[in-house]
């Protein structure tokens, strides 16, 4: 019975560990905020444009929109991230917590 419960521990605490890593990964990636730097950098250029051109208001209109849901996307891939690391962790001390006893 004892070792059921080791390897159960173990277990655990090795996917709390796996999961506090993947948590970090998700928030500290670069990819989303490389993409938001592009868009960033392309609106500049839009709005310039849509001062002398009509047509332009809604393609800049667009831009907008488009940025603000990128930002959204930031925003909720650091949650995940954020929450998958206080998983991680919840994971680890009831692992250790099961080596323990």
């Amino acid at each position: 019975m004892v070792l059921i419960r080791d390897i159960m521990g173990m277990t655990i605490f090795a996917l709390g560990i796996v999961v506090i890593a993947l948590g970090l990964v998700i928030i500290l990636g670069k990819e989303y905020q490389e993409t938001l730097r592009v868009l960033a950098s392309h609106s500049t250029r839009l709005s310039g444009r849509a001062i002398t051109e009509e047509g332009m208001a809604p393609v800049l209109d667009g831009m907008a929109r488009l940025l603000d849901a990128v930002t959204r996307l930031i925003a909720t891939a650091v949650g995940v991230g954020a929450f998958l690391a206080m998983l991680g962790v919840g994971m680890s001390v009831l692992g250790f917590w099961m080596l323990s006893k």
